[in-house]
């Protein structure tokens, strides 16, 4: 796992000053042992201190300097493990910080295509599942280190004991690692498979939250969704989780006790073959015992170890597979442009299971300022990708845009992009106004507030939104003053009027759409209320990914029963004086 080289990366000199803290501190460690033998020797009748006592306070202390020293040295130990874990773990919180934003960014520099393919549920379970865990693993590292190096101390002094029973640990510990390693294999493997479930379940959760109409709607299918999709997964990950915790625990209890069979067979076994002082015995049998408690963290920190690698392999992978869009970010030069043309544009989608993706194109047809063009066709036409070819939310496999004379190339891409304006129909409605908040646009956002009768539900207060938990019709009205402030030269509604009522349906099309085009506004509406297709200066037809277009084509206006298509002054029937109101106010607005 490379988890300690991006913390290095991150902060070199806090990473090295944390390291080499904690390693004086286990240096520290393993010296206590010796320390404390240094003042015992063994007799005849046991243990007797050979060194003189002393009072302090209230305590007699047998060699004080010796005393001292132990104390000096547990006070360092506390300082330097305390500075060592405390510094690494501030270095971990940036370095999760930084991962975050990696991610954010790869994320928003990403095709949307590919975001669309890869699906929320897999990059939202990666940030909130896989990055706390790779910290985790890092936070670690310290007490990791504070105790190998106690470990590698303590296997110094058995060898300035006795070398024989240095052997004897030695052996044991390649023994213990072998079958300590291949079961702790096995029960990495079971996590990382139910890491990969956590996925599947992340999709379920989707569906039971997003589909929460549909499921109320039929009990059995709800119990079906419950059954076969959300606890199905739910019982494997646990089942998983269960069997590789069981073998990862029961393969550390069984590593805590290597110490305590190495104390065994040295105390029965081995001084029956090899001559060794009970001086000599005791300094070992100390040493065995006291590195009991390194090895027992260490073996504690295995499953973290472990499941961080996982992450953060898994984390890999997944950036791996957003490739970034290959846009330049810098701003460049537009030169003004009266329409946007769409020249033989082809979108092929990938092949799936070796069938042809569904082709959209060829498209060649022309949006022009100070004009409301309408796209309509049915369901799987193309218009959905067509819409993203328009906002060059899509790259065109074939063919070429153009803004006037200005070509779409991905120097300029970004530049283009920011003169467009789009509310889809799975629009997400910031609770902020993301735009420099000057007196004149709050006033004309409080205007846009009343003209939409939403400013009785929603207030402006710096520069947020008190409230998005609006109906569906309001969310959409709050999401369009939001467009309109934002003040962009080519416009996308894509069924904007769907969840709106009659009165701020025939508001939508005869008065906003009218009051952009007189600003000089390119409008794009993607519709199915036919009876509002006479407001359109032009029509695109979509069929099947190919494209027919005339607004004046009688036969594509019967076909599409508009009976309305030639009459654009249509007064709706469903108007009334609040409507009349209304539009007032929506001319109004529209016109500062």
């Amino acid at each position: 796992m490379s988890t300690l080289s991006t913390f290095s990366k991150k902060a070199p000199n806090r990473v090295f000053i944390a390291i080499s803290l904690g390693a004086f501190a286990g240096i520290f460690y393993a010296a206590l042992i010796p320390l404390v033998l240094s003042t015992i020797t063994p007799d005849s009748s046991g243990l007797e201190t050979t060194n003189s006592v002393q009072s302090f306070w209230l305590f007699d202390v047998i060699d004080y300097k010796m005393a001292g020293l132990y104390l000096a040295s547990c006070l360092l130990i506390l300082i330097m493990r305390s500075v060592s874990e405390i510094m690494l773990i501030r270095v971990s919180s940036e370095v999760s910080k930084d991962i975050r934003k990696k991610f954010y960014q790869r994320i928003a520099n990403a095709p949307l295509s590919e975001i669309e393919r890869i699906g929320s549920a897999k990059l939202i379970g990666s940030i909130n599942i896989d990055v706390p865990r790779i910290v985790a693993g890092g936070t670690v590292l310290p007490t990791l280190l504070i105790s190998a190096i106690t470990l590698l101390g303590m296997l110094s002094f058995l060898m300035y004991l006795n070398m024989d029973v240095f052997i004897l640990v030695m052996m044991a510990i390649v023994i213990g690692a072998i079958s300590y390693q291949v079961p702790m294999y096995i029960g990495g493997r079971i996590f990382q498979f139910s890491r990969e479930k956590h996925d599947e379940l992340q999709h379920s959760i989707r569906g039971l939250i997003y589909g929460a109409k549909e499921l109320k709607l039929d009990a059995r299918k709800r119990a079906l969704f419950f059954d076969q999709s959300l606890m199905t997964r739910e019982e494997q990950i646990l089942q998983n989780d269960k069997k590789a915790n069981t073998i990862i625990r029961t393969t550390m209890s069984f590593g805590d006790l290597i110490c305590f069979f190495v104390i065994g067979a040295i105390s029965f076994i081995f001084i029956n073959y090899y001559s060794i002082s009970k001086e000599e015995l005791v300094g070992v049998i100390m040493a065995l015992l006291y590195v009991t408690g390194p090895v027992a963290v260490m073996l504690s920190m295995v499953p973290t170890l472990t499941i961080a690698s996982i992450s953060y392999k898994k984390l890999m992978k997944l950036l791996d597979e957003i490739p970034n869009e290959g846009c330049h970010d810098a701003e460049v030069e537009i030169a003004q442009w009266d329409e946007l043309k769409f020249s033989d544009i082809k979108y092929q989608y990938p092949s799936n299971n070796d069938e042809p993706g569904f082709e959209v194109g060829p498209l060649n047809f022309g949006i022009r300022k100070g004009e409301v063009t309408f796209i309509i066709g049915g369901n799987g036409s193309g218009k959905s990708t067509m819409s993203k070819l328009l906002t060059m939310h899509y790259r065109p496999t074939a063919g070429s845009v153009y803004f006037g004379d200005t070509k779409v190339t991905a120097d300029n891409i970004v530049s283009l992009r920011n003169k467009i304006g789009a509310i889809y129909s799975d629009y997400h409605l910031f609770d902020e106004l993301l735009m420099e908040l000057s007196d004149d646009v709050i006033d004309t956002a409080q205007r846009y507030l009343e003209m939409l009768q939403i400013s009785h539900k929603v207030k402006i207060v710096d520069g947020k939104f008190t409230t998005i938990d609006l109906s569906d019709g309001q969310r959409k009205r709050l999401a369009l003053l939001v467009a309109l402030l934002e003040e962009k030269e080519l416009y996308l509604f894509d069924e904007w009027a769907a969840d709106q009522d009659p009165e701020f349906k025939d508001v939508f099309y005869r008065e906003i759409l009218t009051n952009m085009k007189k600003a000089g506004k390119a409008v794009i509406v993607i519709s199915h209320d036919d009876a509002y297709f006479g407001t359109a200066d032009n029509i695109l037809v979509m069929n099947n990914g190919k494209l027919r277009q005339s607004k004046d084509d009688s036969k594509i206006l019967r076909e599409l029963g508009q009976k309305a298509a030639n009459d654009k002054s249509q007064t709706s029937t469903l108007e009334s004086n609040n409507n009349t109101n209304i539009g007032e106010q929506s001319r109004d607005a529209l016109a500062l």
